[in-house]
């Protein structure tokens, strides 16, 4: 017990015994966090209704996300939605669900998949359904956007 007390008042010794002054060598983290949210008749329609590569999407303009965050930092995503325990969770994009429905007898089958794309001063999300069929608006959504550098 003594050997343990005695390494133990050495590393706290060892640990406090700075002069005080901040390493050069220290380098601050910038950190952005915001939520953002598009509305469902705010999604804007790419390529023409139900056509082939067609897909919604809507763009932010997010000063903050400067060259600087664009070429050395980080730019992550993420969606709420509701699990289904219909508690509140938070996705990293990109994210994509497999959807299906039953219509008589026929089963459809498509993959809607949210993903995001950056360059400064700017940020997009996407909504792409892997049928095309872009009749119906993505629901409102809302994204959280966390830059650091």
């Amino acid at each position: 017990m003594k050997k343990f007390l005695l390494l133990w008042l050495a590393v706290v010794w060892l640990f406090t015994s700075c002069d005080g002054t901040a390493s050069k060598d220290v380098i601050e983290t910038y950190w952005f966090v915001k939520e953002y949210t598009v509305r469902s008749n705010d999604w804007q329609l790419v390529n023409g209704m139900n056509q082939i590569d067609s897909y919604y999407r809507y763009t932010f303009n997010i000063p903050e996300l400067d060259r600087d965050i664009y070429n050395k930092g980080h730019v992550f995503c993420y969606m709420f939605q509701k699990n289904d325990f219909n508690e509140e969770v938070q996705t990293i994009l990109p994210f994509s669900v497999p959807r299906g429905e039953r219509v008589g007898n026929t089963e459809n089958l498509w993959t809607e998949t949210f993903a995001y794309d950056f360059m400064p001063g700017k940020i997009t999300f996407y909504v792409n359904y892997s049928d095309f069929f872009t009749d119906v608006r993505p629901p409102t959504t809302t994204f959280r956007v966390v830059l650091n550098y």
